[in-house]
């Protein structure tokens, strides 16, 4: 399905918000009839009827906050040039005057002042458990901003501002700041940091560089140790993060990669054979603790005991059972692993084992109850291995020597064969019951799943994964009575550990096989045998869709030669259905294409011009190890966004150069050598020349790998223009120097008063428009663009120093002291808040230089009022 996800894959309110499988897509799943598989066991209540899933109108799509946010306004997911776009205000929206800066500076006393209540003012945020957090709600923007102002985000946040002014009360804003990082610290070792929510990069960029700043003033080895320990953890998520110029980011990609070594190595799933202790608030470090060795397994013959605590798996530190199950998912039979386990008495363990073959069987039989004499095959599933040797209707009696009373009987026997094993199985079959014998191969299992979707958001501390939306009535989890709102937290011999994990774990899922599944609901725990339906097996048809009109999929391309062109697809046609089933928006599409898998056959109508065409083609099976995975290099807002931003991006880049700088790990060159560079050449290719302003440089806002550039016109670049320069500079690459970064200086000069006309505007909507936090009357400028401008324009003319700094400092003082509001914080921005906003503009007075950076006096003779009480 290669490209499909680079366009259609930008709405994901529509799809779910875990892509596991295609079975998470909606809550959908591969389409099985409704059998009498094993019933759920409720350990406290009977599953009650499943709830209808609800539709979606086209109106209502458009107004989702990620469809605003990310097609503002256009027909297509096509992006355009916005210097000439034409438009209408929004009503009862005018732009600001621009500031006056002309008069003289502030008194430093005035200044100081109003850094010593803002101070306090962040002070007083700080929770209990060292976090700060903001709760944003109230419009559109809003609720998506609250995703990315998290606890980890707006502890980084806090951080960084608190770091910048020490002096205003020490002892209390050092005690802060170690309660703060501890937080963070013990966040990224529980696991509470995910990656695959929106705004992720962000948690992960401000959390880092808080981490930065805190090693860098620690003198205590084991804190600086631990401060190591974690960033690393924080290093790797960031790179996981990153965009690739293929179909997906790096995150969706594993999956695929682990697919294509499995194909080039014929290697399949393995497990070492340890259950461990889940990760609790009181347990989470120094090691995860085992607690049961499962029979016969790879770790039984090491001599792994139950009490024993692995702590180093492949060569690296393991410290609760999230960091031993990242890897085990990974785990490939034939595969040798290194691993250390405490013992008894002090003992370490060492050991080098090669891992047992243990992924099972596949027969691919959708079964049902009969009649009772034994079940009836009503299906295959893709490349099932009995497909050609047996028929629909089949009753199945006999497998081997072993009779076949029922469903559970032949689950039974099928959960133990392996790849490769020869099964003879008897059925009777027609209306006389002719009794016939198929010897049949048994296949690798598919990956499988269950059919339940995940809320992609969990900030809570418990274990497991909360499950979102009522799963379909036909897959496993929808027999099995699971509902919108369980937790997951077991399944098999595997405690599941939160998002990340499970990402990585259904990988592992066997199609065919039956686990028991256990949850929470309403403080109970219940569990249930499911079956894993097969999960759809990647196609290629060598076409690719695109949002068209009205929220319709349309295709834009067609490989010359391919499987899709000569089954008669051509560019611009409409589908119309899908098997059957009408596809009239990208929601309806997403359900059936995703149900699809390689092996079938589909029939598709498609509209071209003024004619349905029908088209019926055997799905051919994509080649994984063909998928491309060379590396954009950009970091998104968004995890299914089409491109990478050069503003988040850049800020990526100049957090890790700084941390590969400072933290003293010696592998972290080599590690970032290849993504920082891959970064860079994202943000050069996204310079542009502005011929119709004087043919100044920018640096536009974002581009897919392939596409054209968004808002070149440079009066809207200068909320990132500076900022990408600098990363460039830093980075020493595409020939950059201190002399473009000067040029870029100055050029924000001239144009920051762009900045000021829409620092106050929430959300831009104008008549006819989907809304947007950028104003594409206003040369697409943001409001967001203003303090986060000013910041990295100022440490930017702190590194050319001179004038340039001189000029910069004065502009921002200025700047600040005249956007300062009334109960002495800053930038109330409903969709940010004043935290966020107040945090920001200590970041850019701890960059300034002046009298007000000294003289503070004795703390207990400040002015501790908080500005948002008054008290």
């Amino acid at each position: 399905m290669k490209n499909v996800w680079k366009n259609v894959g930008i709405l994901p309110v529509l799809a779910g918000a875990c892509l596991l499988a295609a079975s998470a897509l909606n809550h959908d799943a591969v389409a099985v009839s409704a059998t009498q598989e094993k019933p759920a066991q409720a350990l406290v209540e009977e599953p009650t009827e499943l709830a209808p899933i609800p539709a979606f109108t086209p109106e209502q799509l458009r107004s989702t906050p990620m469809g605003i946010l990310l097609d503002p306004g256009m027909g297509s997911s096509d992006i355009q040039p916005l210097q000439a776009r034409g438009g209408t205000q929004p009503e009862g929206w005018a732009p600001e005057a621009p500031l006056d800066l002309s008069g003289p500076m502030p008194e430093a006393s005035a200044v100081r002042d109003a850094i010593v209540k803002a101070v306090e003012f962040v002070l007083a945020q700080q929770n209990e458990n060292g976090s700060w957090d903001v709760e944003l709600t109230g419009d559109v923007l809003s609720q998506t901003a609250d995703q990315a102002v998290d606890a980890i985000a707006a502890t980084g946040l806090a951080g960084v501002a608190l770091h910048a002014h020490k002096k205003v009360d020490p002892e209390r804003v050092e005690a802060a700041l170690k309660r703060g990082a501890q937080f963070t610290i013990d966040r990224v070792f529980r696991g509470k940091l995910p990656l695959n929510v929106w705004y992720a990069n962000w948690r992960y960029t401000l959390g880092l560089k808080f981490l930065h700043l805190e090693f860098n003033a620690a003198t205590d080895p084991e804190y600086r140790a631990d401060i190591q320990a974690a960033s690393m953890r924080m290093i790797n998520g960031l790179l996981k993060l990153q965009r690739s110029n293929d179909e997906a980011p790096a995150l969706e990609k594993k999956r695929k990669t682990r697919l294509s070594g499995r194909a080039a190595r014929n290697a399949m799933p393995s497990q070492f054979g340890v259950v461990l202790n889940p990760p609790t608030d009181a347990d989470y470090r120094g090691g995860a603790m085992v607690q049961r060795v499962l029979p016969g397994s790879v770790a039984e013959r090491a001599g792994i005991k139950v009490g024993d605590r692995i702590t180093e798996t492949e060569g690296l530190r393991i410290e609760n059972a999230l960091d031993y199950y990242m890897l085990e998912a990974a785990f490939m039979s034939g595969q040798r692993i290194s691993f250390a386990a405490k013992q008894e008495g002090g003992r370490v363990l060492r050991r080098e084992m090669m891992l047992d073959q243990t992924w099972p069987g596949y027969l691919g039989l959708k079964l049902g109850a009969g009649t009772g004499t034994g079940p009836v095959i009503e299906g295959f599933g893709p490349f099932s291995p009995c497909a050609e040797k047996l028929e629909v209707g089949d009753i199945i009696y006999e497998v081997g020597s072993d009779p076949i009373a029922e469903i559970a009987d032949l689950r039974a026997i099928e959960a133990n064969v392996k790849p490769g094993e020869k099964l003879r199985i008897k059925v009777m079959r027609g209306e006389r019951n002719r009794k016939s014998t198929a010897s049949i191969d048994a296949a690798a299992a598919p990956e499988g799943w269950f059919g339940f979707g995940i809320e992609e958001e969990d900030k809570g501390d418990d274990n497991g994964v909360i499950v979102r939306g009522d799963p379909r009535p036909e897959t496993g989890a929808g027999k099995a009575g699971l509902k919108d709102g369980d937790r997951v937290i077991w399944i098999g011999d595997t405690p599941i550990l939160g998002l990340d994990h499970l990402l990585e774990f259904s990988g592992t899922v066997a199609g065919g096989r039956v686990y028991n599944v256990r949850w929470i609901r309403d403080g109970a725990e219940m569990q249930a045998d499911m079956l894993a339906d097969p999960t759809p097996q990647p196609f290629d048809l060598g076409i690719r869709p695109d949002i068209g009109p009205n929220w319709s999929v349309i295709l834009r391309d067609v490989t010359k030669g391919g499987a899709g062109e000569k089954a008669g697809f051509k560019a611009n046609d409409r589908f119309k259905s899908i098997n059957g089933v009408a596809t009239p928006t990208v929601r309806e599409w997403q359900q059936q294409w995703y149900r699809m898998s390689a092996g079938e056959t589909a029939t598709f109508v498609m509209t071209r011009g003024n004619q349905d065409v029908e088209i019926t083609v055997m799905l051919p099976k994509a080649d994984p190890t063909t998928q491309e995975h060379s590396e954009e290099g950009g970091w998104l807002y968004y995890p299914q966004m089409n491109y990478a931003p050069s503003f988040s991006t850049s800020a990526a880049m100049i957090v890790l150069m700084d941390v590969q700088r400072d933290l003293k790990i010696p592998m972290l060159p080599r590690i970032l050598r290849d993504p920082l560079k891959n970064a860079g050449d994202l943000v050069n290719s996204l310079r542009a020349v502005d011929k119709e302003n004087g043919g100044e440089e920018s640096y536009v806002y974002g581009a897919p790998s392939m596409g054209s550039q968004l808002g070149i016109d440079i009066r809207g670049c200068q909320g990132r223009n500076v900022l990408c320069e600098l990363s460039l500079v830093r980075l020493g690459a595409h020939k950059r120097k201190s002399t473009d970064l000067r040029k870029m200086i100055t050029q924000w000069v001239k144009h920051r008063h762009e900045l000021d006309a829409v620092r106050g505007m929430i959300l831009y909507q104008p008549p006819g428009k989907r809304g947007s936090p950028h104003n594409y009357d206003r040369y697409n400028n943001a409001a967001y663009y203003w303090l986060f401008g000013h910041y990295y324009t100022l440490v930017a003319a702190k590194d050319i120093g001179s004038k340039t700094y001189t000029e910069i400092n004065e502009i921002c003082i200025k700047a600040l002291m005249q956007t300062r509001k009334a109960d002495g914080t800053w930038f109330g921005h409903p969709s940010f808040g004043p935290l966020c906003g107040t945090c920001e503009a200590l970041w850019i007075l701890g960059e300034t230089e002046g009298d007000w950076r000294d003289g503070y006096g004795s703390p207990t003779t400040q002015d501790k009022t908080n500005p948002e009480t008054g008290r």
